[in-house]
């Protein structure tokens, strides 16, 4: 089995999704709504527990008015 090394120092994708959220003075409600989804899908992607498809990242791009290697951190 293959062990995986967590850097404490990374930034996950959803540390840049919440971000992002939050500079636009935006609740996880609102941005369910917007992009037609569960709140609590949109906790489980900010709290890194759930990874959004490419397709969902495109919306939340669209959304948040930044490029893909924004949200994800490049």
């Amino acid at each position: 089995m293959k062990e995986f090394i967590l850097d404490r120092n990374k930034i996950f994708l959803g540390d840049n999704l919440r971000e992002c959220r939050k500079q636009r003075n935006l609740s996880e409600r609102e941005v369910s709504k917007m992009l037609h989804v569960d709140i609590t899908t949109i906790s489980k992607y900010e709290h890194n527990t759930r990874t959004p498809d490419i397709y969902m990242m495109m919306r939340f791009a669209d959304v948040y008015g930044v490029s893909l290697d924004t949200l994800v951190g490049r």
